[in-house]
């Protein structure tokens, strides 16, 4: 644990920024890390790349629920970026590099690598744009062997694993996932979905002295109930109190 930042086991994270639901300050725009900022709060966002080989910070794999469009994320060109507003605000799907000039070093992000298989391109075009930014950053993604290559990159940024529940849907995947994250990788931290903190794996990583982070946590109740196994939370909805 020598290697992880104390701000990633100690102050709560803003899931996708401090929005407010999606009213007036959408998820992942600059408007909800401007506020998380205001309130010093780190940041976690989401990261795609598109066409053109831009960087954007975006959740969905298409704009069907955050800006009413049939695109594929994926089809998008840096110009067509400011064509589509988030949930009907002001606000448009903003770039990394323009999230790095708003944040600037101010508060930590937590950056989330969306990505299905491991292409490098995405991890490259990010590791490059970080290389000029001053900053505490912490790397994430479900993706194992996004992972596994970004632990053996140049740089001292954390790199974590997410997980999810998976048991009752795919039993056998499952299992390779357990033996595969806790056999043959070493992540530097595990974020967990809070519907998944019984299993076994979470028992392993906590004996281990892995940090644990929970995700996304929405009330206080839930604080309540799971701090003896977490070390941070990512959350939304709600000031948490840890």
């Amino acid at each position: 644990m020598s290697n992880i930042p104390l701000w990633l086991t100690s102050i709560p994270i803003a899931h996708r920024g401090l929005h407010d639901g999606n009213l007036k300050t959408p998820e992942n725009s600059l408007s909800a890390f401007a506020k998380a900022i205001k309130e010093k709060y780190p940041i976690e966002l989401d990261i795609q790349i598109i066409k053109d080989g831009t960087v954007i910070v975006f959740h969905d794999t298409d704009l069907k629920r955050i800006c009413n469009s049939s695109k594929k994320t994926k089809s998008l060109t840096k110009k067509d970026l400011k064509k589509h507003t988030l949930f009907n605000t002001s606000q448009t799907i903003p770039t990394l590099q323009e999230v790095l000039d708003l944040v600037k070093g101010k508060v930590p992000l937590l950056i989330e690598f969306k990505t299905h298989r491991l292409s490098k391109k995405l991890e490259q075009n990010t590791l490059s744009l970080l290389k000029k930014y001053k900053g505490e950053v912490a790397l994430q993604s479900f993706n194992r062997s996004s992972v596994k290559w970004l632990s053996k990159q140049n740089h001292n940024y954390p790199v974590g694993q997410l997980a999810e529940p998976s048991l009752a849907i795919k039993p056998l995947n499952y299992l390779y996932d357990y033996l595969q994250l806790n056999r043959t990788m070493h992540p530097d931290f595990v974020a967990y979905d809070i519907d998944d903190v019984s299993n076994k794996r979470v028992a392993y990583f906590k004996e281990k002295r892995v940090p644990i982070l929970l995700w996304t946590v929405r009330n206080q109740s839930q604080v309540d109930k799971y701090h003896t196994i977490f070390d941070n939370i990512i959350f939304e909805g709600f000031i948490p109190k840890i």
